[in-house]
């Protein structure tokens, strides 16, 4: 089709593919603008298979004073999501220098027939909205080739802050600056720390900033370009960001390495308002990666990123949460110096004109709600340790009062335990006690009625028969006259014979505890002893052995002379004429062992075997 055949909003589409695709083959354009019914976006599409949604830039009309290869300098507040990763929403071409496209333009006309087909049916495809076959691997290498002939450098020795240092260190080599991190160290060390291999060219550049005076470099975030957005965009701390894009294959990019990047009205600036400086050669997979979402066309590139409300909310809403934009983009040569759209005091008239003013107030609006949430959040954290360490110190109170009363119950619950035991011990004890006393009653009482017995048979078989006062008898020798005192004041007085025994004193004296009565008479006295024993003495003798009561235990009292005090004791067969004191008779008083409480003519009297110091028991009158 020929020229002179278009209408002038097919030329004016024609001109517009043109200016996108950097020139090109015109029958190629024609052709590609014809088949898609002469829509440079859909043509575009076509020509780069880039997202149809993207606008395409207006051509500038002969009205604009902007300079053209300059952009206006504008905030643009549009939300940039691409910018955290993600497919950029307009990826464009890089222009590279007029050799390059002049050597690259045959590649790109053989490169359009061959693709040609294959977006001829992927518009076909995306009209019928049918899902599109994907195209070879070597035809999607080639389409990537013929976007960027340059290509990306891949370096797999080098991770994202491998090739971020060795960028700024290139950077250092070329300008002879160093970087605002660095100034400390001297210039000597500075100049060895940059690398021991630096060219000569820049080792010039090093001698001239040594004469003109110091040279600075920002301090560049050495990481990945995903890394320095996250930075910049960290809610708690938001920072500006500067993003500096370079072409090695651009002529301007010396100049403005020397010329603006080592500005140091610019650095300070940047540095000053805690700028994150971040920057790399598209020949980079990380730069280039960059370029695609900033959109990048001219190098070198200047772009000025920072956290802005999303669009559509009001900017002081704390509500919205903020989005990562793109706040300017500049690329173009940066000379002239007035003028030139990299230049260092375009730059920075722009940032104190434009940019600070618009951005710092949210910024550190921003920074302020993320301190006083820091703040808050401490305080909530402070609040919650103290009201854990009440927590705690109310719960060790609470056991240690537990314990206390549960030490306190126990104490109780044993000592409950113990007075039981012991209630029971003593009832034990007192059923034992008592159940002994009554054995020992009934033992008693069993005991008292046996020599009871023994007192009557005793009077009877024990106790012999009285002698005639001052008569002598063969068998029993002279008379003795003796007499009794029992301990309730009753006196007795009987003759014996000196041949009696002492058996016969002590059975006397057995007979007078026998009680006064009828039923007590001696004509009722049994005539034989009790238990069937023998009679007599050896009988007497026999039932003490096997009462296991012999001597004063069987009797249960002792006789005492008066005067001089001598116990007469009882021995079997022993005669009253062998002891001292009774050979002519005596007075006897007795004793008893139990010392009980007698009652007898109407008197009390307490007996004891000793209840006077000379022996002798004492009669006491009411």
């Amino acid at each position: 089709m020929d020229l002179d055949t278009l209408s002038p909003s097919q030329r004016q589409a024609l001109s517009q593919l043109q200016a996108v695709t950097n020139g090109g083959d015109t029958e190629v354009a024609i052709g590609v603008l014809d088949s898609v019914g002469w829509d440079v976006q859909r043509a575009a599409d076509v020509i780069f298979d880039s997202n149809p949604s993207a606008p395409l830039p207006v051509p500038r009309t002969s009205t604009d004073t902007t300079p053209s290869n300059m952009e206006r300098f504008e905030v643009d507040d549009t939300e940039q999501d691409g910018l955290l990763g993600g497919r950029p929403n307009r990826p464009r071409q890089p222009s590279h220098s007029t050799n390059i496209a002049a050597l690259s333009r045959p590649l790109r006309f053989l490169l359009a027939i061959l693709t040609f087909p294959f977006h001829v049916l992927r518009t076909f495809f995306r009209m019928l909205r049918i899902p599109l076959p994907q195209l070879p691997m070597t035809l999607s290498s080639l389409t990537i080739y013929y976007r960027n002939p340059l290509g990306p450098r891949n370096d797999l020795k080098l991770d994202a802050r491998g090739v971020a240092e060795r960028w700024v260190r290139a950077l250092e080599e070329e300008t002879g600056a160093v970087r605002l991190s660095r100034r400390a160290v001297s210039s000597e060390g500075a100049s060895s720390s940059v690398g021991s291999s630096g060219s000569a060219a820049g080792m010039t550049a090093r001698k001239q900033a040594g004469e003109e005076g110091e040279r600075i470099l920002s301090d560049f975030f050495l990481g990945s370009y995903e890394e320095f957005a996250k930075a910049c965009a960290r809610e708690d701390n938001p920072k500006l960001g500067c993003v500096i894009l370079v072409s090695e294959e651009h002529d301007d990019v010396a100049e403005f390495k020397r010329s603006t990047l080592a500005d140091s009205l610019l650095v300070r600036l940047m540095h000053d308002n805690d700028f994150l400086v971040w920057g790399g050669d598209v020949r980079d997979r990380d730069a280039w990666s960059a370029a695609q979402k900033l959109q990048a066309t001219t190098y070198p590139f200047v772009a000025f990123i920072g956290l802005q409300p999303r669009r559509g909310g009001s900017s002081t809403s704390s509500t919205t949460s903020p989005v990562l934009t793109v706040l300017s983009r500049h690329q173009g040569p940066s000379i002239p110096t007035a003028t030139a759209p990299t230049s260092a005091p375009t730059l920075v008239q722009h940032l104190n004109e434009s940019v600070l003013p618009r951005v710092s107030p949210y910024l550190i609006r921003v920074r302020n709600q993320a301190a006083e949430r820091a703040t808050q959040k401490a305080l909530d954290a402070e609040r919650r340790d103290r009201e854990r360490a009440l927590r705690a110190e109310q719960d060790r109170a609470f056991e240690e009062s537990k314990r206390r009363d549960k030490e306190r119950i126990e104490r109780k619950v044993a000592e409950e335990r113990k007075a039981r035991a012991e209630a029971v011990r003593a009832a034990e004890e007192k059923a034992r006690d008592e159940a002994a006393r009554e054995r020992q009653e009934l033992e008693q009482q069993q005991w008292e009625v046996k020599r009871m017995e023994w007192r009557r048979w005793g009077r009877r078989g024990l106790v012999p028969r009285e002698p005639r006062p001052g008569n002598v008898e063969p068998a029993r020798g002279k008379t003795l006259r003796v007499g009794v005192r029992m301990p309730d004041g009753k006196r007795g007085v009987r003759f014996f014979g000196e041949g009696d025994s002492v058996t016969a004193v002590y059975a006397y004296v057995d007979t007078l505890l026998i009680p006064e009565g009828r039923e007590w008479s001696s004509d009722m006295d049994p005539v034989s002893p009790p238990d069937g024993k023998v009679t007599g003495e050896e009988g007497l003798m026999q039932a003490m052995r096997e009462a296991g009561k012999e001597g004063d235990s069987w009797w249960g009292f002792n006789l005492v002379l008066s005067y001089p005090r001598r116990e007469i004791r009882w021995e079997a067969g022993k005669k009253l004429g062998e002891i001292e004191g009774l050979k002519a008779g005596g007075q006897l008083a007795v004793e008893m062992l139990d010392t009980p409480v007698v009652k007898g003519k109407g008197k009390e009297r307490a007996t004891s075997s000793g209840s006077d110091d000379d022996g002798y028991v004492t009669e006491e009158s009411d």
